[in-house]
């Protein structure tokens, strides 16, 4: 009888050890298209990984680095979030990331672009897994520029390459059209960070010296980049909207231009749109630099480290990164050299349209400080463009705020 019981109990035991599963909880911020292909992915690595489960927490975009730091500091963060690259150095440097060196393979590590992987070190140690590049795009309305008479002599949408041409093209549709704006952007990050780096770039600053590691803010240039974005207000092309106006505009054909980023075309090849997207204008003389990001994997500090949760995280986002051509149908671009190369990735629709934009991206500052740095950004774009400050007072407060958080 003890034999059977005691085989009975091994048995239970062994039953117990091969159906337990890791639990992971991931947070992230993706909404949309973009959110039903994590949402899938997720699902499919649970699928194919019996041992692990995935539980996906959606956190709105705005507010995920705000509770993440909450959740850490109150000891219970998730055992992985996303996070932008240039976001790294910021919660590495208060000890916020969990080292993830010794748990990544060196295959995937040696198959990163280069410029994208370094990145995601800190102070010589791996914290984060890259998925993407996503850059700033210029969308534009096929149908409208029918309407208004911007076409070729193929009868096809005149698509410009500078920003004289741009603007002369939005205002024509706009007044022909009797339409509201002749761009649609949303006037915080999107106009008040990423344009103002694509232009301020193309007027030929550095916004950020990864040499040294930081912002030398040229004070004529900064200004001229100001007085740019504050003319497309002042003359009606663009008005003062947040992101899901310019969205709502562009996508019921209410907007003959638009300004967002890669991720959009998450979306727009499923709506009724006659669209195409292409590198955002050029100043003559300059290339069409662009603003640019990554999203990656991270694994937030936990008080004491669970090996076993570490290990199911780290074989997710690596399993994620692997799978990126699935996630590139969001429209971001690999920076896995064997998703680049591959069909999956280059026969998907009108990626041949921008994937030149790689070649002139300019990656967001990767550094300590720069949450409050772009913060600031969105907060002086929006006070210049309501006549609140003027661009060289903006341009002046600006380099103030990058010299206070760098000497902090």
């Amino acid at each position: 009888m003890k034999k059977v019981l005691l085989v009975v109990g091994i048995m239970l035991i062994l039953a117990i050890a091969v159906t337990a599963k890791t639990t992971i909880t991931v947070w992230t911020f993706f909404s949309g298209g973009e959110g039903f292909i994590v949402t899938d992915l997720i699902k499919k690595f649970n699928a194919e990984n019996p041992d692990i489960e995935v539980v996906e927490q959606i956190v709105e975009w705005g507010e995920l680095y705000n509770k993440l730091t909450t959740a850490v500091v109150a000891g219970d963060p998730p055992d992985v979030s996303v996070m932008h690259l240039a976001m790294i150095p910021d919660f590495a440097s208060r000890g916020a990331l969990t080292a993830i060196d010794n748990y990544v393979s060196k295959d995937i590590l040696s198959d990163y672009v280069p410029e994208v992987i370094s990145k995601a070190h800190y102070n010589g140690k791996l914290y984060a897994i890259p998925i993407d590049t996503h850059p700033l795009v210029l969308y534009y309305n096929k149908k409208l520029l029918k309407k208004a008479g911007l076409t070729d002599q193929n009868g096809e949408a005149l698509v410009p390459k500078t920003w004289d041409e741009l603007i002369s093209y939005a205002k024509t549709a706009k007044d022909k059209l009797g339409l509201e704006v002749g761009i649609s952007a949303e006037n915080g990050p999107m106009t008040g960070e990423r344009l103002f780096i694509a232009y301020y770039t193309q007027l030929g600053g550095e916004f950020y010296d990864a040499k040294t590691n930081t912002i030398k803010l040229d004070l004529e240039k900064a200004k001229k980049t100001y007085e740019f974005i504050k003319n497309l207000f002042d003359s009606g092309i663009i008005e003062s909207m947040d992101y899901n106006t310019g969205e709502s505009l562009f996508q019921n054909d209410q907007s003959p231009f638009h300004l967002n980023g890669v991720w959009a075309m998450a979306v727009y090849p499923t709506l009724d749109l006659e669209f195409g997207v292409t590198s955002v204008p050029a100043i003559p003389g300059s290339k069409p630099y662009t603003w640019a990001d990554s999203h990656t994997w991270v694994l937030p500090k936990h008080p004491k480290d669970d090996q076993n949760k570490i290990k199911a995280a780290v074989k997710f986002i690596e399993w994620f990164a692997k799978n990126s051509a699935e996630w590139a149908k969001a429209g971001h671009l690999p920076v896995l050299n064997s998703v680049l190369k591959s069909d999956a990735f280059l026969k998907l629709p009108m990626r041949a349209d921008y994937a030149q934009v790689a070649n002139f991206v300019v990656p967001a500052p990767s550094m300590r400080g720069w949450v409050e740095i772009r913060q600031k950004m969105w907060e002086l774009n929006q006070a210049v463009i309501l006549n609140q400050i003027t661009p060289e007072q903006g341009a002046k407060e600006l380099q103030q705020t990058i010299k206070n958080v760098l000497s902090d």
